[in-house]
C-alpha cells in the first residue's frame, strides 16, 4: 500500500493538466486491475473500478455502493521542505501533494475493497469506485463522467472528515478582470517632478481555493535615489503587522508578502498574502511614494475597503450563516495586476441554508463597485443530506464502533466534496478530529498509521453497507 501510493504521489497530475491526469488515472486502473478488480478508463474523464462477484443473492440485488475518489491535485506553490512529488517517508509519514488530498484515502479505499474481496463476505451490492480528474478545478469532465455511467445507490467520498459529512457549503469561484487605460502624465505635470515609485505588477496565488502564501509587488524607480527608497520601504516594514521583506534587481524593488496556506474553507486559519500586500501598499506612508495610475489606484482601495482582511464579506453585505455550516467566507486566491489590467480570483463559499441563486444575485450587487467584468469559473449548490438515512446512520455506527466515540455526531461543513456532484452521496473521513488540516499546504502528508486506520474504517463501511444479513439456519 505504501509503494502505491509513494508511486501515485509521483506522478505530477495539476488539475486541469491532461498529461499529468492522464498518467495518474492509467497507473490507478492498472493497479487496481493488479489487486483483481475490472478497471475501466472513460474516455480519459475519469475511471472506474469494480467489485461485482457476488457470493449471494439477497432482496436487494442489483445495487451498487460507491467510493468517490480524485486522484487530481492543486499546485504544489512554495515553502516546501520535502519534494512535493517524490512520495518520500520521514518520521512515519508520507510526504507529497495528494498525499491526504486524496490521493491517499483514495489508495486506503481501494486497498479497502481488496480486503472485502478477499474476506469471503457475503454481500448482495456490487462495489464501485470512481475516480474523478478535475475536483481541483472546475468540474468540467465530472458532468461527462457522469453521463457514461451508472451512479451508485449511495456513495461515500473520502475527502473531508470523520466522523460524516452530512452538509456541505455551496461554493462561488468569480473572476474580476478589468483592463484600464493608463493616462499619460504630462512632462510638465508636478507628479513628474516629484520624486517617487511606479507600481509595475502585482502577483500572487496560484487558485482560488488556497489561501495564497507568497505575494510580491515590483516597483520601479521614477525619481530618486534607491538607497533612500529602501530605507524608507524597510522602515515601514519594520513597523507591518505583516511578514514583508524588500529585494532588488536592477532599478526594480521587489517587496514580498509572506502568508499562511490554508484550504479556502478554512481561510481564517490562514495568512493571505494578497491582502497583506494590498493593505500594506494602502498605507498612507506607501500611498505617498507611490505613482499610481487611475485604474491602480482604484482597485486598490476598493479592495483595501471591501476585502482587505475580512473573511466574512461584511463591509459587502454578504455575511450570513446558519449552525450546522457555520459563516459564508470569501478568499481572495490569487491577483495579477500590472499597468493595464487587473485579474483578482475569489473563492466564495455559502452556508448550506442558503440557496445558490440568491447568492449569486448578492455577489453580482456586491462587487458591482469594482466596475469589473465579473466572470463565474464555478458554482455548486449547497449539500443537505437527511441525518436519518439508514447509509448515515451504518457509517456514524462504523466510525463509533471503530473508535470507541459513542457521541459522534454527523457534521457540516465549508469544503466541497465530489460528493456535491453526485445525488446521493457523502463524504465520510479521511481525518480525524482534533488532526492539523494539511491538504493544499507546503509539506502536505499523511501518517502511515492514519492510512492504515482509513483501510480498516472503509473494509468495515463497505461490509456494512453491502452485506446481505444471513437467513436464520
Amino acid at each position: 500500500m505504501l509503494k502505491a501510493l509513494q508511486e501515485c504521489i509521483k506522478v505530477r497530475s495539476l488539475s486541469g493538466e491532461e498529461e499529468g491526469t492522464r498518467q495518474v488515472l492509467q497507473y490507478f486502473l492498472e493497479l487496481g486491475q493488479s489487486l483483481g478488480f475490472q478497471a475501466k478508463n472513460i474516455d480519459n474523464l475519469g475511471g472506474v473500478i469494480e467489485l461485482n462477484d457476488k457470493q449471494n443473492n439477497g432482496p436487494d440485488s442489483g445495487k451498487t455502493i460507491g467510493i468517490i475518489v480524485h486522484l487530481d491535485v492543486v499546485p504544489e506553490g512554495s515553502g516546501w521542505k520535502h519534494e512535493p512529488f517524490a512520495g518520500q517517508i520521514e518520521d512515519g509519514k508520507v510526504y507529497g501533494r495528494g498525499a491526504i488530498d486524496n490521493k491517499g484515502p483514495a489508495i486506503s479505499a481501494l486497498y479497502a475493497m481488496k480486503a472485502v474481496k478477499e474476506s469471503g463476505l457475503d454481500r448482495q451490492a456490487k462495489i464501485q469506485m470512481i475516480i474523478g480528474l478535475d475536483e481541483e478545478t472546475v468540474w468540467d469532465k465530472t458532468p461527462k463522467l457522469l453521463e457514461k455511467i451508472t451512479e451508485p445507490d449511495f456513495s461515500f467520498v473520502p475527502d473531508s472528515v470523520f466522523p460524516i459529512v452530512i452538509a456541505e457549503k455551496g461554493l462561488v469561484w468569480l473572476e474580476l478582470k478589468k483592463n484600464f487605460q493608463p493616462k499619460p502624465t504630462p512632462e510638465n505635470s508636478p507628479q513628474n517632478a516629484e520624486p517617487g515609485l511606479e507600481l509595475k505588477k502585482i502577483a500572487g496565488g496560484d487558485s482560488p481555493n488556497i489561501v495564497p502564501a507568497y505575494c510580491e509587488a515590483t516597483l520601479v524607480i521614477k525619481k530618486g535615489q534607491k538607497a533612500d527608497w529602501q530605507q524608507k520601504i524597510k522602515e515601514l516594514i519594520a513597523k507591518s503587522q505583516f511578514q514583508m521583506d524588500l529585494t532588488e534587481k536592477g532599478q526594480d524593488l521587489t517587496i514580498i508578502s509572506h502568508g499562511k496556506s490554508a484550504h479556502a474553507f478554512a481561510c481564517c486559519e490562514g495568512r493571505n498574502a494578497i491582502s497583506q500586500m494590498v493593505l500594506f501598499l494602502t498605507q498612507a506612508e506607501m500611498r505617498n511614494m507611490l505613482h499610481l495610475n487611475e485604474g491602480q489606484q482604484q482597485f486598490l482601495n476598493l479592495f483595501a475597503e471591501n476585502i482587505g482582511l475580512d473573511h466574512y464579506g461584511k463591509t459587502l453585505g454578504l455575511a450570513c450563516e446558519d449552525t450546522l455550516t457555520g459563516r459564508l467566507t470569501i478568499n481572495p486566491g490569487y491577483l495579477k495586476l500590472d499597468q493595464q489590467s487587473f485579474t483578482l480570483g475569489l473563492d466564495i463559499r455559502f452556508p448550506a441554508g442558503e440557496q445558490l441563486d440568491s447568492i449569486r444575485e448578492k455577489i453580482n450587487s456586491a462587487f458591482q463597485c469594482f466596475q469589473a467584468e465579473q466572470i463565474i469559473l464555478d458554482s455548486l449548490e449547497s449539500l443537505n443530506f437527511p441525518e436519518d438515512n439508514e447509509h448515515i446512520q451504518k457509517l456514524l455506527k462504523v466510525y463509533r464502533d471503530y473508535t470507541g466515540d459513542r457521541k459522534a455526531k454527523p457534521l457540516g461543513m465549508g469544503g466541497t466534496t465530489f460528493a456535491k456532484a453526485f445525488k446521493r452521496a457523502v463524504a465520510f473521513g479521511p481525518t480525524f478530529p482534533g488532526k492539523p488540516k494539511v491538504e493544499h499546504q507546503p509539506d502536505e502528508y499523511i501518517e502511515i498509521e492514519h492510512l492504515m486506520q482509513c483501510a480498516e474504517i472503509y473494509a468495515l463501511a463497505l461490509k456494512e453497507l453491502a452485506q446481505v444479513p444471513r437467513s436464520p439456519a
